[in-house]
């Protein structure tokens, strides 16, 4: 038995012509029955089988987003592979850097196949690095017959490789059971009362090698039945109003998108047509800490086409534990708290702002799923409500631990608990998080969360919304850090006007100055393949830009 196939499997029998989604192709949207996804996922499946994949090997998916990488993943699962996605390379990316990301990436999985979009397939097989896979063309499937004896793994079998989007280091692999997703697809859909709602429908543009995208918005609606609208991650980049577009035209109920994109599209969608969002549920901020911010630009801006505040939501979320540990409840507006700065920036205890201190208003996540357990660790003891710490989870969907990677798992849970490496703490019983520790910038003892800076800078008009990247830069004369900001423009804003504004806006976010702000064309910083910001790799950047002004100096000298 399996517990997320089966039911899958059960409806495709005996309601094909059920709605499974709609795909926009990149000029029109194109509908999909759950019985003719089920033939199109069974083919991949004969694919994978004849050249020789089998039960429990590894199948690797980078392939354009669309109706058949949706396919090609159920169909690795049906013939008893374990799939993973890698995201797609684009124009805008440095490809040298990209294939440098992967070759480790390939080293550590050893796939057995890689189902690839046709113009890649020549490049992949030329990068294997020695991995012995078979690298099959997306185009391939066309001539194959369906799967009939499908090989349906049991539930506690690994179902797929989740890639963890850590900015810093190799992306780490989380395998995750067919039971464990299960138990939190019904655990998430309890939360959310999906189950309660008439025709809920879920729009998206999000990537499916990320949590978000895969889970929220492909295997949750999948197992429960529920059609999805989908559109290419790059369309919706291009033309934001189709996410608006997908919501209107499919009276969509439910959307989830990272914290970045409440600004964006606030920012971004600039033509006069205006969208009923009547439809709307919920949209669901998740993926990175959520700020106010982002939700009052969004309802400054969309508030009059039928969205208001109880709309907006709130995830604590991550791939290790399937997807969700915390949600905002239904129908209610998100909860703000406002505390004293002191508290985070010295791991104390939650206190309300006093008189002369800096005040910091945080957005509630939600309270933990049901069987989710979150605790606070600090200096190795678990903390009381009210105090910051290390968040930790214990969950009856907790992953497994990291593919091949024994020391990586091993490091990743103490006393039963996994280890999230984000800062928050519990108040009412609800999940607050503040920053992630990796992202901590101390300045003369002061902690910053670089994820703070990130966002006042992303908000000043002049620089593009999620395009800021902020860390700290160690000076051996004084022994402590610099911050330091580097930002890519939008517009034609004047730079030592853009620089002054960046500076107030950081001091007004986190009480402290620049040291340096280097404005940087579009498409300077280096993201990761999830989509993020890659700080190790921007600093490299970074520093080669103050050689070059070293060096320049001395020219001139």
């Amino acid at each position: 038995m399996n517990p997320f196939l089966d039911p899958v499997l059960r409806r495709a029998r005996h309601t094909p012509d059920r709605l499974f989604g709609v795909f926009h192709d990149g000029e029109v949207w194109q509908p999909a029955s759950i019985g003719d996804f089920m033939r199109r996922a069974q083919q991949f499946a004969a694919m994978l089988a004849r050249h020789g994949a089998r039960r429990g090997d590894t199948v690797l998916l980078v392939v354009r987003h669309g109706l058949d990488a949706h396919a090609a993943f159920v169909g690795a699962m049906l013939a008893g592979t374990v799939p993973g996605f890698l995201p797609h390379p684009n124009a805008k990316q440095d490809a040298d850097l990209y294939w440098r990301q992967h070759r480790a990436v390939f080293g550590l999985c050893q796939p057995a196949a890689v189902v690839a979009s046709d113009d890649l397939v020549e490049i992949i097989r030329a990068h294997a690095y020695g991995s012995g896979a078979a690298v099959l063309p997306l185009s391939a499937v066309e001539s194959e017959a369906p799967l009939d004896g499908l090989i349906v793994q049991p539930g506690d079998a690994p179902a797929l490789l989740q890639h963890s989007s850590g900015t810093t280091g190799l992306k780490k692999g989380v395998v995750l059971t067919y039971t464990a997703i299960v138990r939190q697809l019904a655990a998430y859909q309890g939360a959310l009362a999906l189950d309660q709602v008439a025709d809920a429908r879920i729009a998206t543009w999000l990537p499916l090698y990320h949590d978000m995208g895969l889970i929220s918005s492909f295997l949750l609606p999948l197992w429960s039945g529920v059609p999805i609208a989908s559109l290419d991650p790059f369309s919706w980049i291009a033309r934001p109003g189709l996410f608006f577009e997908a919501i209107e035209s499919y009276h969509a109920t439910h959307a989830w998108l990272p914290n970045f994109a409440f600004m964006h599209l606030a920012r971004a969608y600039r033509d006069e047509r205006q969208y009923d969002l009547r439809s709307l549920i919920a949209v669901i901020n998740c993926s990175e800490p959520c700020k106010p911010a982002a939700f009052d630009a969004f309802l400054r801006r969309f508030g009059a086409w039928g969205i208001g505040a109880e709309a907006l939501l709130t995830c604590y979320a991550m791939a290790e534990t399937v997807f969700a540990v915390s949600q905002s409840s239904i129908g209610t507006a998100v909860r703000r708290l406002t505390v004293d700065s002191g508290c985070i920036e010295h791991m104390g205890a939650v206190a309300p702002p006093d008189a002369g201190g800096r005040a910091v208003t945080l957005l509630s996540n939600g309270r933990p799923l049901d069987g989710c357990d979150v605790a606070v660790l600090r200096d190795g003891a678990f903390m009381p409500e009210r105090q910051t710490g290390e968040l930790c989870v214990a969950a009856p969907f907790l992953f497994n631990g990291y593919h091949n990677n024994v020391e990586a798992t091993e490091a990743a849970f103490f006393d039963g608990f996994y280890r999230t490496g984000d800062v928050g703490f519990i108040d009412g019983g609800e999940v607050f998080v503040v920053g992630r520790r990796k992202d901590l910038i101390i300045v003369n003892g002061k902690n910053i969360f670089a994820h703070d800076v990130e966002a006042a800078v992303s908000a000043v008009p002049g620089v593009k919304p999620g395009r800021a990247v902020a860390f700290g830069d160690y000076v051996d004369a004084v022994g402590s850090e610099r911050l330091v900001v580097v930002a890519e423009r939008a517009g034609d804003v004047a730079g030592g006007d853009l620089i002054r504004a960046i500076n107030a806006a950081v001091m007004d976010e986190v009480g402290l100055a620049c040291e340096d702000i280097r404005l940087v064309e579009q498409g300077w910083l280096v993201k990761t393949t999830s989509g993020k910001i890659s700080r190790a790799e921007n600093v490299m950047k970074y520093r080669g830009l103050v050689l070059a002004d070293r060096r320049d100096r001395a020219a001139s000298t």
